[in-house]
């Protein structure tokens, strides 16, 4: 009997690994690795466990997205956004295994003020976003067969992960908390599970290149977490709705540059997968659905 081919999955604990992992499709052996036995930046590890366990295809879910912190670490930042990407899809390329990597909104400095498309040229403002968009590009030039996925704002339920946007506005709702918002950050949020099954489809139609992957809807951080508490609400998971004070991003006093305005057209995945991408609103609702 024929065996299945694999999938190898890095960063195995996150909260996409975790989403790829609830598909359970039968036609891969999943292999989920955490950083222990998957290091990025160990370059011969990663080399035995590809020969040793023969993928047909490495997801790549490892990043590092403490977005102010690569500000200061940037060097470490550096390493895992950048050039590990690169080591990993030249040493995929070598064996001729299909590399999916993740890449960011971040890339765009905000000034089209309309969804972006893959063909439009980055503009990184912070060091996160230089590295992100500097292991794409590395991913893309190891081999024409490997395929790198923008997306933005990812959130979803996760059995022992509690620090997502979501989770941040729900504890802050039920402690009674004062809440602020920026109505300058406009984006989209990512249901991970739609994610994980926007990438195992491309994976299965041989896809390749790059692709913005993200819901329907683009939103402003005020907006987003409004719509975190209505619904909340209307399943009984906070008492009441608090007020949400709505404000500029130069009101948190950051010293690091962000992009206003990142939200990406998700058109060009919609046609290679063949149907529309839904709005994040479902998966809002399935999420606190299964908090509740």
């Amino acid at each position: 009997m024929e065996k299945n081919p694999k999938i190898l999955v890095t960063g195995g604990g996150g909260l996409l690994a975790h989403a790829l992992a609830r598909l359970q499709n039968r036609d891969w052996d999943w292999l989920f690795f955490s950083h222990k036995d998957f290091d990025l930046l160990n370059g011969n590890q990663m080399a035995e466990q590809l020969d040793k366990h023969k993928p047909l295809v490495v997801i790549n879910t490892a990043a590092y997205n403490l977005v102010d912190r690569c500000e200061v670490e940037r060097d470490f930042s550096w390493a895992v956004n950048a050039q590990a990407p690169a080591e990993l899809a030249r040493l995929c390329a070598l064996r001729q295994i299909r590399l999916v990597h993740y890449g960011t909104d971040y890339v765009f400095d905000g000034s089209k003020k309309a969804p972006y498309l893959e063909t439009d040229a980055p503009a990184p403002l912070n060091h996160y976003a230089e590295g992100k968009l500097a292991g794409e590009r590395a991913v893309l030039k190891a081999d024409p067969a490997h395929l790198v996925l923008r997306t933005s704002w990812i959130f979803d339920w996760h059995p022992t992960q509690s620090k997502t946007f979501v989770h941040t506005i729900l504890k802050a709702a039920r402690e009674g908390r004062r809440l602020q918002a920026t109505t300058d950050q406009v984006s989209v949020p990512t249901h991970a599970s739609d994610l994980a099954g926007w990438t195992l489809a491309l994976i299965q139609n041989q896809a390749h290149g790059l692709f913005h992957a993200v819901n329907d809807e683009g939103v402003s951080r005020f907006q987003w977490t409004q719509a975190i508490l209505d619904e909340s609400a209307s399943l009984g998971l906070i008492p009441s709705i608090p007020s949400v004070e709505p404000v500029l991003s130069s009101h948190f006093n950051a010293t690091m540059r962000r992009p206003d305005y990142t939200v990406l057209s998700n058109s060009a995945l919609s046609r290679q997968l063949g149907r529309p991408l839904g709005s994040w609103r479902s998966g809002l609702r399935k999420m606190l659905a299964t908090m509740k």
